[in-house]
């Protein structure tokens, strides 16, 4: 026998959802859904989470689950990407906006206003994030004002000003010797390598050589390798940064490892110093890859 074609009732259809393995927990068979597709700008289609698969995808860290809608009129078609939210009561909860959130590779930070031109950097606790907010369990009170945009230009200003800060000016004198002393490049170049290339979602090696104008390797320099991906708050994403500090391996090479949060475009600022001074800072765009 030959099958010549197969008719399907899609009077209801079957959902195929990702979801973190942080809210992996949380979701269990017929709890409330939505569905919104582009195709239908402000129709909203109501379903419920039918089956959530016992293996999480070793390639995404995510649990797939299995939703089932009601498809009145046939407009959700097989194929068709779609936006899901599931219900789920989580209580009363201490929210701020997911833009607020700053990680800064091993802290979690909030930028509080304290007044008088005056901004804290907050250590918090991050809960799960609902859409465009963000749960914070630790750190933050309520009513206390705190900045939702343009986080990381506060953090590389703290940044300036602490080296600032920490200059001491040379004695009277010094400057002319100095000038003798210092040596002959004031400008590095560097190259910067992954491992993979390109770099992905997860761990990586950041391997960065260091030569002089003359092109003989430099040694002994403070090397760190500073990744930036600005808050994505229409994809519920919270502004990221990795900064990896690179040590001496020898004949200029400097290496170090890192994790990246998300695949995506990434800002990437190289910075070396020798003896207190600056003598490379480049800046440059690197896609990873791997989801969101």
């Amino acid at each position: 026998e030959t099958m010549l074609y197969t008719v399907a009732d899609l009077s209801d259809v079957w959902v195929l959802a990702q979801v973190f393995q942080s809210d992996a927990g949380k979701i269990k068979p017929g709890d409330a859904a939505e569905v919104t597709v582009d195709a239908y700008p402000g129709r909203v289609f109501n379903g419920r989470v039918q089956y959530v698969l016992p293996q999480l995808d070793i390639n995404t860290r995510t649990l797939p689950v299995r939703l089932v809608f009601p498809n009145p009129g046939l407009k959700l078609r097989p194929g068709m990407y779609v936006n899901v939210r599931v219900k789920l009561p989580m209580g009363r909860q201490f929210v701020v906006p997911a833009s607020a959130a700053f990680h800064s590779g091993t802290r979690n930070l909030i930028f509080v206003y304290q007044g008088e031109g005056n901004i804290e950097p907050r250590e918090v606790e991050f809960g799960p994030q609902v859409g465009d907010e963000i749960v914070v369990s630790k750190g933050l009170k309520a009513e206390e004002q705190i900045v939702t945009s343009a986080n990381f230009l506060i953090d590389s200003e703290a940044q300036l000003q602490a080296a600032a800060g920490a200059f001491v000016p040379p004695p009277p004198g010094a400057g002319q010797a100095a000038s003798m002393n210092a040596p002959a490049q004031q400008q590095a170049n560097v190259e910067l390598t992954t491992d993979p290339n390109p770099p992905h979602k997860g761990s990586n090696t950041v391997r960065v050589k260091l030569t002089g104008q003359d092109g003989q390797p430099i040694a002994g320099a403070n090397v760190t390798v500073t990744f930036y991906m600005a808050a994505m708050p229409a994809m519920g994403m919270a502004a990221m940064k990795t900064a990896i500090n690179a040590s001496d391996k020898g004949g200029g090479m400097y290496e170090g490892k890192g994790d990246l949060g998300s695949g995506g475009t990434w800002q990437v600022t190289i910075r070396a110093q020798q003896n207190g001074q600056t003598i490379a800072n480049k800046q440059l765009t690197l896609n990873a890859t791997g989801g969101m």
